[in-house]
């Protein structure tokens, strides 16, 4: 079905290209667009670590108005960075693609800059909407069949996601060492206020896969209450993970679960934000609360199997960041079991003291 809608989209773009007359650019190190449209419409860390990018084409293009195209999920967050001029809210679906389509062409887009959104259609976006210049964010495993509508393209990289996509804008003239991730404005707490260690465990992943067994959570819960009698968990999450905590919260000893303040779906973005900024340390799988504890600075432990951190962990203050990587390549147990509740209570003992 996807190739059949690829020739289709194709030969779309191809009449469309044939009776506007778009071509390719030759230089766009020379370009000096009007409106850039940047398409990021996928999950929280992904916009996270599409922030370097889109900071230094801010600074590459400091007089052109910048567009942001982006998903329901973010919303809350995206709409208080000031760097945007508008912001449209798309869920990279065709059949709500022509209420976007009206507003971009409105807009007539000189750069459009694709750093995370579902193929084909971001392609077909871009290009319908008239955008003059688009280049994109590829992740090795797409058709290149579109290819030949993009001005330019991201190749083989085996290195961070934020140095690849630091890498594509390099043919624009934008600089590409900064890779800091950058968090909008938001009122928030001082850590230093806390009388007590607040120790947050973040106990779901966007994979079963990818999230670090319940039973080890409570192995490591109870081994900290017992390290710092005066310690807080926080527990982050979304409101589908509640059932998760509850879970979580019912298999600590009875004197251990007063200490633990469940914050799953109780905050929006902004004030998940502004929760881990006051946490000493953040337990975590690969998920968008460690991009924004990353990005705020917190310390974080991250714990990784079937992903891999040289390509999405921490990539900023190293010393601040514990990362424990265990392949598990046997598959007779869950992938994540193999890292051990002991070596987490270490990290986390190193991080906070």
């Amino acid at each position: 079905m996807k190739k059949r809608k690829i020739y289709l989209i194709d030969r779309l773009l191809t009449l469309y290209s044939r009776f506007s007359g778009r071509t390719k650019l030759q230089a766009l190190q020379a370009l000096t667009p009007g409106t850039v449209v940047i398409y990021s419409t996928t999950a929280l860390g992904d916009f996270l670590m599409n922030t370097p990018a889109i900071w230094s084409l801010k600074n590459r293009f400091p007089t052109s108005k910048f567009i942001l195209v982006s998903s329901k999920k973010n919303k809350d967050l995206v709409s208080r960075y000031n760097w945007f001029d508008k912001i449209y809210i798309w869920d990279n679906k065709v059949a709500n693609f022509l209420p976007l389509f009206f507003k971009l062409r409105r807009q007539k887009p000189d750069l459009s800059v694709i750093l995370h959104a579902h193929f084909p259609y971001d392609i077909m976006s871009s290009v319908l909407t008239g955008s003059k210049a688009i280049v994109r964010d590829h992740y090795g495993s797409e058709s290149p069949v579109l290819n030949k509508y993009l001005d330019h393209y991201s190749g083989y990289f085996d290195d961070h996601t934020i140095k690849r996509k630091l890498k594509l804008i390099e043919a624009l003239g934008a600089e590409t060492e900064q890779t800091r991730m950058h968090l909008p404005e938001v009122t928030s707490s001082s850590a230093a206020t806390a009388s007590h260690r607040r120790i947050g465990f973040q106990l779901g992943a966007s994979k079963d896969i990818r999230r670090w067994p319940l039973a080890s959570f409570s192995q490591l819960a109870t081994a900290l209450l017992e390290r710092w009698p005066d310690a807080e968990i926080i527990v982050t999450g979304t409101a589908a993970e509640q059932p998760l905590v509850k879970q979580f919260i019912e298999s600590l000893p009875l004197h251990c679960r007063k200490r633990v303040t469940p914050m799953a779906g109780k905050t929006n973005l902004s004030g998940l934000i502004t929760l881990i900024r006051t946490l000493n340390v953040l337990v975590t799988g690969d998920t968008g609360p460690l991009h924004i504890a990353v990005a705020a600075q917190t310390p974080t432990v991250s714990l990784f199997s079937t992903a891999n951190p040289r390509y999405t962990g921490p990539c900023q203050d190293s010393d601040r960041h514990i990362v424990i990587h265990r392949p598990d390549k046997t598959a007779t147990q869950h992938p994540m079991a193999s890292i051990k509740a002991e070596e987490v209570e270490q990290a986390v003992a190193k991080l906070v003291g």
